[in-house]
């Protein structure tokens, strides 16, 4: 049975180890990285967790009224079975009672998997930060900025 559970620091090897799995690996979060964040009051992590191993996480950090997702990651083995929904779907609930006011996030251009998830949960395109991300060949690809209102208020 899987189940959602509060991540902290320490747990940031287990995040490391499905950030890995989900991403290339020029796109792969250390292990540090993750503690730095987690150590950090602003950051917030949930995850999806079966037979006691994490198979899923957002990493958020709330930030002036709002929350940045700055990574969503599911093993690849687990995909589609909607653990990556179920996590956006409570930071949402979270952040309503909160009192928080939209989720942001970005996305590279070249994602289109990823692009059309967030679609479908009702994120809207904002703009673009050309050349943002690098990739291992050295090309840049631009990130997708996108939002979604949270708790029924107006998407501007």
């Amino acid at each position: 049975m899987v189940r959602s559970i509060e991540l902290t620091s320490e747990v940031s090897n287990q995040l490391h180890d499905v950030h890995a799995s989900a991403f290339a690996r020029e796109d792969a979060w250390s292990q540090n990285a993750f503690q730095d964040l987690l150590d950090q009051p602003t950051t917030h992590a949930n995850g999806m967790v079966e037979n006691n191993q994490l198979q899923a996480f957002i990493l958020c950090q709330f930030v002036a009224g709002d929350a940045d997702v700055l990574t969503i990651a599911t093993r690849p083995t687990e995909r589609r079975r909607g653990l990556a929904s179920e996590l956006l779907r409570q930071l949402q609930k979270e952040l309503q009672a909160q009192g928080l006011k939209k989720i942001l996030l970005d996305v590279a251009e070249d994602n289109l998997g990823a692009r059309a998830f967030y679609a479908r949960h009702g994120f809207q395109v904002d703009g673009r930060r050309p050349n943002y991300y690098k990739r291992l060949e050295g090309q840049r690809v631009d990130a997708i900025l996108m939002s979604k209102a949270v708790g029924g208020q107006i998407h501007l």
